[in-house]
């Protein structure tokens, strides 16, 4: 199993008590449990305030202290860059409402028809010109700096090529095959070959890129899907599917990018090739360190999340 910054996806949106100066510790119970939504079912309040806690997000001051970084929107980009290859709350920006996923099978064969694209209540849509950068929606004039070397270096667009073809695997037929997979691994493999490249691919621009993707606010809505399709495959057999992981790290205390910060090469002393619920998944700093364990089951304590 993958770690990731996907753990963070956009927890740093959560709260009502406005923007504060570092993380906090992450609860200990349960009670109140954060709703996953598809994108399509969030009211036009609720996107409104989605979008705006992503913006809040690329113009707040960086929290966790990377080079380089002028937001904490610079700051998600990072960590995933960082991890790219191996991969709660915090109040951040005062969002309280669901988060979203992208229920792709639903948009498969009209992406560009797709109410995530939507220029006045979606992310806008597809990229013109040489660098492909989007022309509409709240994101047209973000301005982006992390690089694949994990510095500051020449800014650009957020930038998108719509690609039809690619995006029709996402159908449901394809996830139904995935989801009929016995094993963790070979449901891992089925999701990471076609739904999750489908999202990827689909966007394109700055989406295929492996290390640089979660620059585009979409990349958060596919993969909050993609969590949702893990989900689904772990619901069909709970409790069994709880302690399911496998897969390879790096291992060594090495990271993807040559980095040797202790925040994502300290792993407990399960230092191995291969996953264990004893793995930690971290983000940088922008929020405690979790393990897989902490994790696996989505209404637990450390998540707290239902798929509605």
């Amino acid at each position: 199993m993958r770690g990731s910054a996907d753990i963070v996806a956009l927890v740093l949106l959560l709260g009502s008590n406005g923007i504060i100066a570092s993380p906090v510790a992450r609860q200990t119970a349960c009670t109140v449990k954060t709703q996953r939504k598809a994108w399509e079912d969030l009211t036009a309040a609720e996107k409104e305030a989605y979008i705006d806690a992503d913006l809040c997000l690329m113009s707040t001051a960086p929290i966790a202290g990377v080079p380089g970084a002028e937001s904490v929107w610079d700051e998600l980009q990072y960590t995933h860059a960082a991890q790219a290859d191996y991969i709660h709350n915090v109040d951040l920006c005062g969002y309280t409402g669901p988060l979203p996923y992208w229920n792709e099978p639903v948009d498969a064969s009209a992406l560009s028809e797709s109410v995530i694209l939507d220029p006045e209540t979606g992310f806008g849509g597809d990229g013109s010109g040489s660098a492909r950068c989007i022309t509409d929606g709240p994101f047209v004039n973000i301005t982006l700096r992390i690089n694949q070397d994990l510095e500051a270096g020449d800014e650009y667009c957020i930038y998108r090529a719509l690609n039809d073809r690619s995006f029709s695997n996402a159908v449901q037929t394809n996830v139904d095959t995935c989801l009929a997979k016995s094993t963790f691994n070979d449901a891992w493999n089925c999701i990471e070959a076609k739904p999750h490249s489908s999202g990827h691919g689909g966007v394109n621009g700055l989406m295929v890129d492996v290390a640089l993707s979660p620059g585009d606010p979409i990349f958060w809505l596919h993969h909050g899907y993609i969590d949702k399709l893990w989900w689904d495959w772990e619901a069909l057999k709970v409790p069994a599917r709880l302690t399911e992981v496998s897969l390879q790290t790096i291992g060594g205390n090495n990271t993807a990018r040559g980095k040797s910060d202790p925040a994502w090469v300290n792993y407990f002393g399960d230092n191995g090739t291969t996953t264990t619920l004893n793995h930690a998944l971290t983000s940088h700093g922008l929020v405690p360190n979790a393990t897989i364990a902490d994790v696996m089951d989505i209404g637990g304590d450390y998540v707290c999340a239902e798929f509605v």
